[in-house]
């Protein structure tokens, strides 16, 4: 639902939602750091005993999350096909800038779903996650060795059983993007050894067949997500809609609502921290802010599409809060669920500093990776940072406050 500004009748309420507030960080303080994914409790607890978490639960899985999939496994299968085209005739330079097209079409489309990472997307070590896009775990060395191993065995070539690293969105958009022909190993590494002196025809039409390969995993992978997260039996939407039954992993409703609130720390953890903090110099000393070395920390270097994955983290992140479909069409979502836990002045806070983050992004006005190198650009960056770190201080103490809701592991005791 949409805040636009803070009734009179919510300005008195303010009140009642600050007591709620210190009495919900004793409780949370009780309850220790870890995912609220294991919720013991059955029926309701928390804020869910004063609201439908039930009704919150299907609108978020069939309107917003479950959607976003379908999506991305659309996009995915339109980038095979075209991926298909560009390996069958390799030196067609319109051929390869459809793949890339299709290729930026299903990474926005998979941005999305970045945000929804619970259930199918984190079990297993979130390894179905990773096959599908191992960043930050990334290297082009290890891609351009795959690309060889591909070439060597031919037909016998099976992507599915390569590791993340091997493979992915990421290992797709250096093939498709990369100005380059010639391998980026070390010297001393062998299998790379003769790649160079190879004529680049036969080069581009390894690097091609590999993609061939990368892309229909892709397809297969986004498949097996939706077939998991909605369509097979005892999917993860049964899961979260049966919460509190034996047939469910989730002991309460509250239980499944943290699992989807511990999903929306990916703004904290991985935008605000990995894909801003650290190609500005802010966090972990990847570069010197504004010096050269900080345009290889950005999360797409290759494609300079950085900055409209953040906004897409960021939609993705509001369309969750609010309950809206990607059609801006209400439901029940995380702010009707603070709203009814007295919290008005929180939900209207958090909507406005998500709207914030997003004007801060459309007025960067160039691909991230020059922007941390010049000194405007830099400027305009960090106000995308300090902007998405209200959004995330917000998440952090507010938002888990009032609803009684428990901090991921992950990103317990950071202070930044």
């Amino acid at each position: 639902m949409a805040h636009t500004r803070l009734s009179l009748d919510q300005n008195r309420r303010i009140l009642p939602a600050s007591l709620l507030l210190a009495t919900t960080l004793v409780i949370a303080g009780c309850g220790g750091g870890g995912s609220g994914s294991d919720e013991s409790s059955p029926g309701t607890s928390g804020a869910c005993a004063g609201f439908d978490c039930g009704a919150m639960l299907e609108n978020l899985s069939d309107n917003v999350m479950i959607p976003a999939m379908r999506q991305f496994q659309n996009e995915s299968a339109a980038f095979s096909s075209a991926v298909v085209a560009w390996q069958a005739e390799p030196a067609n330079v319109a051929l390869k800038e459809t793949a890339q097209t299709a290729w930026n079409e299903t990474m926005l489309a998979w941005q999305s779903v970045e945000v929804m990472q619970t259930g199918p997307l984190v079990d297993n070590s979130s390894f179905l996650r990773d096959s599908i896009y191992s960043w930050p775990s990334t290297s082009t060395c290890v891609v351009d060795q795959e690309v060889i191993k591909a070439e060597a065995e031919g037909v016998d070539y099976n992507i599915a059983g390569r590791t993340p690293l091997r493979k992915g969105l990421d290992a797709l958009e250096y093939i498709l993007y990369t100005p380059t022909l010639d391998h980026t190993c070390p010297a001393s590494t062998s299998s790379t050894q003769n790649w160079n002196s190879q004529p680049g025809s036969e080069k581009l039409s390894a690097r091609a067949t590999y993609a061939l390969a990368a892309a229909g995993d892709i397809e297969r992978l986004a498949d097996e997500l939706v077939r998991r997260w909605a369509t097979g039996t005892g999917s993860f939407r049964k899961e979260l809609l049966q919460a509190g039954s034996a047939d469910s992993r989730f002991g309460s409703d509250q239980g499944a609502v943290n699992a989807i609130s511990d999903a929306l720390f990916y703004v904290e953890k991985q935008v605000k921290d990995t894909k801003l903090a650290e190609p500005l110099g802010i966090k972990n000393s990847k570069c010197t802010q504004g010096e050269p070395a900080c345009a290889d920390a950005v999360e797409n270097p290759f494609s300079g599409r950085s900055a409209q994955h953040i906004r897409q983290n960021l939609v993705a992140f509001r369309q969750i809060f609010l309950g809206n479909d990607t059609d801006g069409n209400e439901g029940p979502g995380f702010d009707d669920l603070i709203d009814s836990a007295s919290g008005e002045n929180v939900s209207a806070s958090m909507e406005a500093d998500i709207n914030e983050a997003l004007a801060a992004v459309d007025q960067l006005g160039q691909p991230l990776r020059e922007a941390v190198t010049d000194p405007e650009g830099v400027n305009l960056a960090k106000g995308i940072h300090e902007s998405t770190k209200k959004i995330t201080d917000r998440l952090k103490k507010d938002f888990l406050a009032v609803l009684g809701l428990s901090i991921p592991a992950a990103a317990a005791g950071d202070g930044d």
